[in-house]
């Protein structure tokens, strides 16, 4: 017996869009010019941490977005497979013919 394989459009949606927003909220902040100037050897090694982590973030955030995107048209795709065998669905049995 086949299972049945479904999607709440709305709850859906809704949960992309926090994605989104979120994904949107985070913040890459630059280093400041007075701290990036210091020569002091820990606040240097600060420094040189602080700016790989920025990096890091930034490619995080870049992977975020292109997830959000894929999930936004999987859902779509999905969306459109269930109403597709929905009326493919109603045609089979419109066409069955009646039992005797």
């Amino acid at each position: 017996m086949a299972e049945e394989v479904s999607i709440n459009m709305s709850v859906f949606r809704s949960n992309l869009s926090k994605l989104k927003s979120s994904v949107a909220n985070i913040e890459i902040n630059q280093l400041t010019q007075s701290f990036s100037k210091t020569n002091i050897e820990p606040f240097t090694k600060d420094v040189e941490n602080a700016a790989e982590a920025i990096k890091l973030l930034e490619k995080y955030k870049h992977v975020l977005e292109a997830d959000a995107v894929t999930l936004e048209d999987t859902g779509e795709k999905l969306r459109e497979k269930d109403e597709e065998l929905s009326a493919q669905v109603d045609t089979d049995i419109a066409c069955a013919p009646p039992n005797q």
